[in-house]
């Protein structure tokens, strides 16, 4: 009995996130009301608060069931053995992938950079993904540089600049494809800049 009701407590909360995700993504953060979350989640608002101590809480899991795995992945590059170019330009189009299999994780890019504003309380989640962004650019750095340690960049080329160059086609592809009226793959549409991006970088045979 007790394994069921700790199921069907994991389902409920389950279905809440679920439910804030899509209000949160198809009307905004700001627009999205506890009794709108508890009618499509089908529960009451004291199931709600059962599972979240606050309305900010719901909008605290949804991100966090729905981060992007690109942190861990350029950590797993940054200690790579070379040769790292190739490495890291088929681990990013791999987090691509994942993204495009992962709808909570679409969801969640589509919310952080078009649904939500950052005003009043939400503003320490503004802060978290800043932090966030600029570890992956010193992760970027990082393995830039060890790449230009190791011969791989063009002669002349600047590693922070090339971490740089990288970071923001990334962002780019990102931006434009999250914007576009029809869902695209996010691989898909990162392959052909981080072709040409990698090619200007890498040192010529």
């Amino acid at each position: 009995m007790a394994r069921r009701s700790k199921r069907e407590a994991l389902a409920t909360r389950a279905s809440i996130l679920d439910a804030a995700e899509w209000c949160f993504r198809t009307q905004g953060v700001s627009a999205t009301s506890l009794a709108q979350i508890a009618a499509r989640a089908q529960c009451s608002r004291g199931a709600i608060y059962w599972h979240f101590a606050e309305p900010l809480d719901i909008l605290r899991g949804v991100l966090a069931r729905g981060q992007p795995p690109l942190l861990p992945i350029l950590e797993t590059v940054a200690d790579a053995p070379p040769p790292l170019l190739p490495t890291l330009q088929h681990n990013l189009l791999q987090c691509l992938r994942t993204i495009d299999q992962n709808p909570h994780m679409r969801s969640v890019l589509e919310i952080i950079v078009y649904r939500c504003d950052f005003a009043g309380d939400r503003a320490p989640i503004l802060d978290t993904w800043r932090a966030d962004l600029e570890r992956i650019l010193g992760l970027l750095r990082r393995i830039l540089e060890r790449a230009q340690q190791a011969g791989e960049l063009r002669h002349g080329l600047n590693a922070a600049g090339c971490a740089s160059l990288i970071g923001f086609a990334l962002l780019g592809v990102l931006d434009c494809a999250l914007l576009a009226a029809q869902p695209s793959s996010l691989e898909q549409a990162a392959r052909a800049p981080l072709d040409t991006a990698f090619a200007s970088l890498a040192a010529q045979p």
